[in-house]
């Protein structure tokens, strides 16, 4: 499994950056494979978990908003860490081990804390990474193998990023195994607007500007329901979808009628 660090050190000359740690503990300037559909769908100002299943099939993991406390840079600006793995099919009861882990306290205190004794100031590149460290944030970690792997349920959820539904989550990832078609299946983050992560087809998806406690399922729109009444109908009212099918079951019929009378006259 490749794992990639972001950070920046404590001088001017040493901005933000990625590395990625290789399992020999070296390390190398490598971006990893973040698309910008995912970097448009985060708040990077908060703490922030995304799945993605890539079109090779590998899975993503990425935190991002990580604040450990005291690391600041030359201007006494807060220094952020950023973390990405990526890995293979078989790394996935880990990976949702790790995701489960990061949204069960919105602040990530025992990755954090791992971090700012595996991420140290100094070095080549303005930070430096402690393999050994690195892999100790394992165990912070449940053991993978409690997890079970029941088929999820494929409807598209969004709600309000509250302590309530990424615990609901969490227990969902523990349980459920991913689904299988490549996308971006997890995004809890903070100032995002619902409607952009309901267009980007996102599996499980929470933002502080969701409205309401509870998961709001985003089922496909009928094909028959004209785009301009979508969001409307989207409200609870029976009504609109009432007048809705009236008017295309009226149009069908005008249509019909016409067709037979000119079959008639011909």
């Amino acid at each position: 499994m490749d794992i990639y660090i972001q950070s920046r050190g404590f001088e001017q000359d040493y901005d933000y950056r990625w590395l990625q740690v290789g399992n020999d503990g070296s390390i190398q300037p490598k971006l990893p494979p973040i698309g910008l559909t995912v970097t448009h769908l985060i708040d990077r100002e908060t703490p922030t978990v995304v799945l993605e299943r890539l079109v090779d099939n590998q899975l993503l993991l990425l935190l991002t908003g990580l604040e450990p406390k005291g690391r600041v840079d030359f201007l006494d600006r807060q220094i952020r860490i950023a973390m990405a793995w990526v890995g293979a099919t078989t790394d996935e009861p880990l990976l949702r081990s790790l995701a489960a882990s990061a949204l069960i306290d919105q602040e990530y205190h025992p990755l954090v804390a791992q971090l700012n004794q595996a991420v140290c100031l100094g070095g080549n590149y303005g930070f430096q990474v402690s393999f050994p460290q690195m892999q100790g944030l394992l165990t912070v970690v449940r053991n993978p193998q409690q997890l079970s792997s029941e088929p999820p349920t494929l409807t598209p959820k969004i709600g309000r990023n509250i302590a309530t539904l990424r615990q609901e989550l969490a227990e969902e990832l523990r349980t459920c195994h991913l689904p299988p078609t490549p996308g971006i299946l997890i995004v809890v983050t903070g100032i995002k607007k619902p409607e952009t992560l309901q267009e980007a087809g996102v599996w499980r998806s929470l933002s502080t500007l969701v409205e309401g406690d509870s998961w709001q399922d985003l089922s496909p729109q009928p094909w028959f329901l004209p785009a301009n009444l979508q969001e409307g109908t989207q409200s609870k009212n029976p009504l609109i979808w009432f007048m809705v099918l009236i008017s295309i079951l009226s149009y069908w019929l005008t249509s019909l009628v016409k067709l037979l009378s000119s079959q008639k006259d011909t």
